[in-house]
């Protein structure tokens, strides 16, 4: 599909937290004792989010809908704006917050959509301090089921790689008008990249993954974006910045070569998450979403049959 630049130019930054040279410190200690036994702490902190975003300094629209709920034994916060039979679902990236996309609540309310945005558990106003992609990609998949159907997906970074994955293996997301924002093409990518910040040998490196593929069932080298995206059978819009520096370009290059039914849209200057900010790019995503209204079969069916 056509590539699409929006051109909007911004310095870009890159914060690394406090948090993650604490963990470097403490395994770098711990590959002295016993590097296995630091891989294995090592495989712990890549499943904890090591700090949390709550509504402070991002206030949401007064007459969101706040409330708790249990999916799949564990507790999620939800966070509804709007009323409307077409529903749009926000999953925020790790260490985030729903309130991230706080600037998409007005306008996809203005465009006729009702808001459904999700703490994801350990992040936010939700209990939990671990988490994975499958939880995350089945949390996707009840909660289409419990407060579905949904016109759409948005997903940021981690949120839009691990509902790349619910789109492609659950049936109830058949169709799912699907938009990612800055997520990364492989899982292994995510591991390198964790394995350099907490400064772990190729060794242990290797030990986390082995330990992951026989926990989950899956190769890590064939978990990748590119591959949900190519098996989604829906409308599927890539945006990433090309100054991202958590997730760089190459990444969504990558992607281009596998995933060819899908749609990509690049800003420059935005970053990875002042891209959730920007107004232009945000018109341009519900737009996107805007020309696949009431495109998926559970839509057809209901008005079909008068539900909506």
């Amino acid at each position: 599909m056509a590539l699409t630049t929006i051109t909007n130019k911004l310095p870009g930054t890159t914060v690394r937290s406090g948090a993650q040279h604490a963990v470097r410190r403490i395994l770098g200690l711990a590959s002295k004792v016993n590097p296995l036994w630091a891989a294995d702490l090592g495989l712990l902190a890549f499943s904890t989010p090591l700090r949390r975003r709550k509504l402070d300094g991002d206030p949401l629209p007064v007459k969101t809908r706040i409330r708790p709920t249990w999916i799949n034994g564990r507790e999620v916060t939800l966070y509804q704006y709007g009323k409307s039979s077409r529903k749009v679902l926000l999953v925020h990236g790790w260490e985030g917050a729903a309130c991230d996309f706080g600037d998409y609540f007005e306008p996809l309310v203005q465009a006729g959509y009702e808001v459904c945005a999700v703490d994801l558990p350990g992040h936010g106003l939700s209990s939990g301090s671990h988490l994975n992609v499958s939880e995350v990609a089945k949390i996707v998949q009840s909660l289409e089921i419990m407060h579905g159907p949904y016109s759409a997906i948005i997903g940021h970074s981690f949120g839009a790689f691990s509902a790349g994955h619910a789109i492609s293996q659950f049936s109830e997301l058949s169709g799912m008008p699907f938009v990612s924002i800055g997520s990364p093409n492989t899982l292994q990518s995510v591991l390198s990249s964790f394995s350099e910040v907490a400064g772990l040998t190729n060794l242990q490196s290797n030990y986390m993954i082995c330990k992951i593929e026989k926990k989950f069932g899956i190769k890590i080298r064939d978990f990748k974006q590119s591959s949900f995206l190519a098996r989604h059978n829906g409308p599927t819009l890539v945006v990433h910045d090309e100054l991202d520096k958590q997730v760089p370009i190459h990444e969504v290059e990558e992607m281009q070569r596998e995933a060819t039914n899908v749609d990509y849209l690049v800003t420059a200057g935005l970053g990875h998450n002042r891209i959730l900010r920007d107004k232009k790019t945000i018109d341009s995503i519900i737009a996107y979403i805007d020309g696949w209204r009431d495109s998926r079969e559970d839509f057809e069916m209901a008005f079909k049959f008068g539900i909506i």
